[in-house]
């Protein structure tokens, strides 16, 4: 039997029932599940439990709805009330709020309705800033020691010390540095406006026994914060010249740092704070303590150069060749021009021994290869060698192979040419040289008629080198005659070009200087050599050594001299 169908309303329209009822028709089938409970929770406890925080605004711009992390990051923002830190417009938000860093972005809802998302970045901040500071905290020393290690000029150096830290560490800098050997204390500052720098010296006896300041870290060398200074303190930190100017900034807070040098008392640095700065952080006192690192490195490289170059001016000052002496039946005239390359500290030398053979003298010149200190030092001792064998009698083969064993003591990789020869008057007025040389140029002889003839020698040089021996050769010398003696610097010299001076030249030279006085020969070789170079520098130590046996005063006749190189004087090789 089959029942009525119902009717239109009977059955709802699909406005008035869910799908599924619809497609059931209010019939649950058999094991069909049941339909979900409601949630045991809310939205606005999910909300609650994020740590970013949520604030609804109307479109009227009052607080809605702020979930509890917005309510801890911002205390003042209220349910019902404005909240005009976070704006109405934009994307994007940053601010402070009780010493918190906090980010916020907004987003737009229906109906006018905004929401901003607000994070505390505190931490990330001040991560963030920690690497800051470390990074600006490397440039800076990175920088600092670049620059100090760029001059150990003393002077040039405490002027850098005090106007590197302005701006980064203090607005005024002084460093004070202790001499033991005049009992003072000089002391230098600097403040970061620009002011001239300006030098202070004092007794260090009174500094050492300050009760506070720069006094005492030099007796505890240790360093001193005082975040709070009146003018008494101030007073006893910086110098009395320098308080007029502090009070004036409004000074109030000092560090000073002891400065690390090796000395019996360290250096000091002060650093001070005017009443618009910070007082200094434990991280700024870190960078304080760096710095002055880096100052005592760069205080002690500074006082080794210069104690350095003192040690080779007071060398440089030995090797400088002294008046020559008069010797017995001879004319003798030098001239010395150190390569400027070296501060006048080159390896060239040349000296005029006596000996204690009456009418006899010695004389030496040798040049050690290379340049610098130990260069000097070695010719130094090379020529006090042959000064004091040759002052004991020794011959000039018996000098050179003493000098010889003093090598094979030091530098192995030092080599010595040298020249070194007796010259014994007769009294006839003529004399007889005897000459060894151990690869030194060979000297020119010039006759009483101006020819000039060139020396030959075999001999080594003087290297160190077990079983070296060395031979004497000599040379009579009729009145008249000169011999000259120069080093490698002479022929080898170089014009622009890079055209060497050369043997020839020299020869050539010198056969026109016959008949000159031998210290107007050996000026006027240097001029031409000098003329040689133009204005190329001189690369190599240059030694000339006249030895003129002059004529008796009851000679009588005197020769004829000859043109230059024969009876047509070829052109110079010069050009000249």
């Amino acid at each position: 039997m089959t029942g009525q169908r119902p009717s239109g309303d009977e059955r709802g329209s699909d406005t008035q029932e869910p799908t599924a009822r619809r497609r059931t028709n209010g019939f649950k089938p058999p094991g069909a599940p049941d339909e979900p409970a409601p949630p045991a929770w809310s939205p606005a406890e999910v909300l609650d439990e994020s740590d970013t925080g949520v604030v609804v605004f109307t479109a009227e711009g009052t607080v809605r709805y702020l979930n509890a992390a917005a309510a801890r990051l911002l205390p003042e923002c209220l349910p019902g009330t404005a909240y005009p830190a976070l704006p109405a417009t934009g994307t994007a938000w940053h601010g402070e709020v009780d010493d918190r860093r906090v980010r916020g972005r907004r987003a737009v809802l229906g109906d006018g309705h905004y929401v901003w998302y607000v994070q505390d970045t505190t931490a990330e901040r001040r991560r963030e800033d920690t690497l800051l500071a470390e990074r600006r905290r490397k440039v800076f020393l990175a920088e600092a020691g670049r620059v100090l290690s760029a001059t150990t000029n003393p002077r040039r150096l405490t002027d850098l010390v005090t106007t590197l830290p302005a701006g980064e560490l203090a607005d005024w800098v002084a460093l004070s540095v202790p001499s033991m050997e005049d009992g003072r204390l000089r002391t230098t500052y600097a403040p970061g406006s620009g002011t001239p720098i300006a030098r202070v010296t004092s007794g260090l006896g009174t500094a050492w026994t300050a009760p506070a300041g720069v006094g005492r870290v030099l007796r505890t060398r240790r360093q001193e914060l005082h975040p709070l200074m009146d003018r008494a303190l101030l007073h006893r930190l910086v110098p009395d010249e320098a308080v007029a100017g502090l009070i004036a900034v409004d000074a109030r807070c000092a560090l000073v740092v002891p400065v690390p040098t090796d000395d019996d008392a360290p250096s000091v640095l002060t650093f001070v704070r005017s009443a618009t700065s910070d007082p200094f952080t434990e991280e700024e006192i870190s960078l304080a303590v760096d710095y002055a690192e880096r100052v005592g490195v760069a205080l002690r490289t500074s006082r080794l150069y210069v104690e350095q170059d003192r040690r080779t001016m007071l060398l440089a000052q030995a090797l400088v060749p002294g008046p020559l002496p008069e010797v017995p039946g001879a004319r003798i005239a030098a001239r010395y021009r150190p390569v400027s390359l070296t501060d006048g500290l080159g390896g060239d030398f040349y000296a005029v021994h006596p000996t204690p053979v009456d009418g006899t003298w010695a004389f030496s010149v040798g040049d050690v290869c290379g340049r610098g200190t130990p260069v000097g030092m070695f010719s130094s001792r090379s020529l006090l060698i042959l000064r004091t064998a040759a002052s004991a009698g020794c011959a000039p083969a018996h000098r050179m192979a003493l000098l010889d064993a003093e090598l094979t003591l030091g530098d192995p990789s030092l080599v010595l040419t040298a020249i070194t020869g007796d010259c014994s008057v007769h009294p006839d007025g003529s004399a007889l040289i005897r000459l060894t040389c151990a690869g030194h140029p060979p000297p020119l002889w010039m006759d009483p008629a101006g020819r000039v003839q060139a020396m030959e020698f075999t001999d080594p040089l003087v290297a160190g080198i077990p079983g070296t021996v060395f031979g004497t050769h000599e040379l009579p010398l009729a009145p008249g005659s000169t011999l000259l003696l120069y080093s490698d610097g002479v022929t080898e010299a170089r014009d622009p070009d890079g055209e060497a001076y050369g043997v020839r030249a020299l020869r050539h030279d010198l056969a026109s200087c016959a008949g000159m006085p031998v210290d107007a020969l050996v000026e006027r070789l240097e001029q031409r050599l000098m003329a040689h170079l133009g204005d190329a520098p001189v690369v190599d130590d240059v030694v000339l050594l006249g030895i003129h046996i002059p004529y008796r005063d009851d000679d009588e006749t005197l020769p004829n001299l000859v043109e230059p190189d024969g009876p047509t004087p070829p052109e110079h090789p010069d050009g000249e």
